[in-house]
């Protein structure tokens, strides 16, 4: 794989990043899942990305529209 494909392939990743941590953090069957089955310290961890992955999903989407617009 060429360093150009992987340049307009990785804000995509960064997008669905961004997009599936933001649905699993936001959605209630899925967080109380986590917080009975999971061990506390890695549940804190997966809840400390919220701002990352929101972060990951707007400046990706960004990302990905100006790759797909040039």
């Amino acid at each position: 794989m060429t360093p150009e494909k992987l340049d307009l392939l990785f804000p995509f990743v960064v997008t669905a990043y961004g997009a599936v941590m933001t649905f699993v953090l936001n959605t209630p069957a899925l967080v109380e899942l986590a917080e009975t089955r999971l061990p506390y310290a890695v549940n804190q961890q997966i809840k400390g990305h919220r701002g990352l992955a929101l972060i990951c999903l707007v400046a990706g989407g960004l990302w990905s529209l100006q790759n797909l617009w040039l």
